[in-house]
């Protein structure tokens, strides 16, 4: 019975960004229903190139949270997650300062 409740095995790959996250959150966030919203973060998705190590390149949609949207312009390179053999379920793994480091380019230079 362990097959039907242990935990799957997920791959962690690099992507990247294809379009542009700040304008999916912003359309999103334009919509009614957050007018006064209270519930859990929004979850939205972006298209991104996944390039797994040991894999062909692949195209597919990512889940992210309204908070890291800033960070997800076009070109921008993250780390996903996504379960073995499921390309289509792709999450973003990233913590914003890894993000920032290895995009330098998102920095204002002043």
């Amino acid at each position: 019975m362990n097959f039907l409740f242990g935990k799957k095995e997920e791959i962690q790959a690099m992507a990247e960004v294809l379009e542009d996250g700040r304008a999916v959150a912003d359309a999103e966030m334009k919509k009614a229903k957050y007018n006064d919203y209270r519930g859990a973060e929004p979850m939205m998705e972006v298209k991104v190139r996944v390039q797994p190590k040991d894999d062909a390149p692949f195209e597919s949609m990512m889940k992210f949270g309204l908070t890291k949207s800033f960070l997800l312009m076009q070109g921008v390179v993250v780390q996903v997650k996504y379960p073995k053999g499921k390309t289509q379920k792709v999450e973003l793994d990233d913590e914003q300062q890894a993000i920032l480091e290895r995009n330098a380019s998102i920095l204002k230079k002043q």
